[in-house]
Formats: C-alpha cells, structure tokens, sequence
C-alpha cells in the first residue's frame, strides 16, 4: 500500500472515529475488560474502511474474551488444564458479552490504527467456573467379589452416586468419563458398617459445574447418527481422507485440493462414509476445520452418491443450524448440495 492511500485511509478513519462512545467500568455484576488492538496498515491491501474496522473488531474481540478467559478459568482452575481446552473456550466465549461501543483511533506508529472495546462476563456465568463441593455416603457389599475389588468398587459408586445427586441427566453415562469429572477427592471414614454387612465410604470432592455442562453437551451431540455401513477405505486413498480433518494446521493445508484431485466414479462412496463414519465424534471435539473440510468435499461429489444419504446430510445441517453464527461457511456448503438434490 502506497505512502499517499495511507495517509488516505488514515484522514478517513480520523473523520469517521473521531465522535466514539465511552464504554462503562462498572463491574458490579460481573467482571469486565477493557482491550486495545491496533494493526499496521503498511503493506496492506483493504480495498475500503469497513474491511479494516471488521478486521480490528474481530481481533480485538478475541483478544479480550481471551484476557477474560486466563482471568476467570485457567487462572483460578487448575482442574481446567486436563479439559478439552477448545470446548472450555468455546464455551466461555458465549458467555461473554462484547459491547457495541466501540472507539478508534490512530496507532502511535506510522500507519497504525486501534479499535478499544470492552466485555463483559455476568456473575452467573463466573459461577460456573467455580468448583462445586459434593458430599456424599455410600454403602456397599457383592459377595461375588474380593475384599479390594470391594473397596475400589464401593470408592466409585460413592462418586457415581453423588453426581447423579448433583445432575440425574449424568445417569447412564460412561463410569470412566463420569470419574474423570471429579476432582480432589477426599474420602473421610471407610470400612464395614456396624452389622458388618456392607461396606461403606464417605467422599467429598469438587465438580466444575462449566465441565458437566460441556460434558452433557458433547454427550447430546453424539445421539447424532451418522454411522454407517462399514467400509474398508484403500490404503492408497486413507492418507488424503485422514489430512483433510487432522487437527495439526500444517497438515490439513493444502490437503483438500490434493483430496479432490483423487475423486472418481469409483471411490465416491467410500470418500462419503469415511466423512460421515466419523461426523459425530468431530462434533462432540467441535473440530470445526475438519468438518468444513468433509463438506467442501462432499459438495464435490456426485448426485447418485449423495442422494443415497441425504436423510444423514440433513441431520448434519439441522444441528449445525442450531448456532447458526458458528457454522456460516460450512451451512454454505451444505446448501450448496441441497440445491443441487432438490
């Protein structure tokens, strides 16, 4: 970019930002933060003023909801660091309120411009972020099995019994991933109760309450049915499939086109149930990449083919549908091939 359309844009912004609203301080309710973030326009090529304005808002956007995040969760959650750190962060960006006050201004290097604008996160939120102490006392006998595997077994219904106490909705899960939600456990007295035929546990220990409802959600995400037939995907083709949803960036550059490239006649249906063969368990780790990347190539397919399971495809849209802000590009897509099957 020019030194001259510079100081062009520059004169337009210093117009158009001079008259900005002052964003409020208050946090009586809640804890709120204030970002500044500027970008250099030299050697930019925005072709308007609305382009460079959406770019600093967004990036500012996420750059205070993240401030907030290190405030509010990691900081004062160490439990946080063995949680699906993307879906703990995607979580907590909904809960943050972005103020529509925005103010620019010039950078205080040549060609800068900054944007400063303020979120917010209500206490009702914050509370979710807060371990939860559960109690509980739980007694138990098998005489089926050992004096150990008693205990153990007794230890771990005693957790199990008292998050069903804390959410009904848990019953039912998994017992590995419902141990897995508790933390600093603590087991007071222990032993055989005064008859002596059961054993029992008292155990106290911390819940996250954001864990669970991330759990319980990721939990209904995976009701979605996408399986399929199985299939055997060729040796030769497996490489391509498998880099078009990696979660390492590097790996999934590029691997689109290169994929495309590999279609024809006969491998489409394989190329289909690879994708969705794997749709639910990309959802419930919200791999947003991998799936816009499946559905960019499934629009690359034939009719015949995706005719075959449109009733799945239409699944897929409907839950994506259902944040609707999340998902534009790849509900693109989707529609894309639902124009070209009606």
């Amino acid at each position: 970019m020019k030194r001259t359309q510079i100081k062009k844009i520059m004169l337009l912004l210093m117009i158009l930002f001079s008259v900005s609203m002052q964003t409020s301080a208050e946090n009586t309710d809640g804890i709120d933060k204030t970002k500044t973030w500027c970008i250099s326009l030299i050697g930019k090529s925005f072709t308007d003023i609305s382009e460079v304005k959406s770019l600093l808002h967004e990036r500012a956007k996420n750059a205070v909801i993240d401030d907030l995040f290190n405030m509010i969760v990691l900081k004062n959650n160490p439990q946080s660091v063995s949680m699906q750190r993307l879906s703990l962060r995607q979580y907590f960006a909904e809960s943050v309120k972005v103020s529509d006050d925005l103010e620019y201004k010039n950078g205080s290097q040549f060609g800068e411009v900054c944007v400063t604008l303020q979120g917010k996160v209500s206490n009702d939120a914050i509370i979710q972020y807060r371990p939860f102490n559960i109690k509980k006392s739980y007694c138990f006998f098998d005489e089926n099995i050992t004096l150990k595997t008693l205990k153990l077994k007794t230890k771990q219904q005693a957790i199990l019994q008292a998050l069903y106490d804390y959410d009904e909705r848990l019953r039912g899960k998994r017992t590995e991933d419902l141990l897995g939600l508790a933390h600093n456990i603590d087991y007071g007295h222990t032993g055989f109760s005064t008859n002596e035929e059961k054993y029992c546990v008292d155990v106290s220990f911390d819940v996250l309450p954001v864990e669970i409802n991330i759990f319980k959600k990721q939990q209904m995400n995976r009701k979605l049915s996408f399986q399929t037939v199985e299939t055997v995907v060729s040796t030769r083709l497996y490489p391509y499939l498998a880099a078009t949803i990696s979660t390492q960036d590097a790996i999934r550059q590029g691997s689109v086109q290169r994929l495309i490239e590999q279609i024809n006649t006969n491998n489409q249906d394989e190329i289909l149930q690879f994708f969705l063969k794997r749709m639910d368990s990309m959802i419930a780790e919200n791999h947003q990449n991998g799936i816009y990347n499946a559905c960019v190539i499934m629009a690359n397919l034939e009719n015949r083919v995706l005719v075959k399971h449109k009733n799945k495809i239409m699944a897929l849209y409907e839950h994506l549908k259902q944040n609707e802000n999340q998902w534009v590009n790849t509900l693109a897509q989707l529609n894309g091939i639902f124009s070209r099957l009606n």
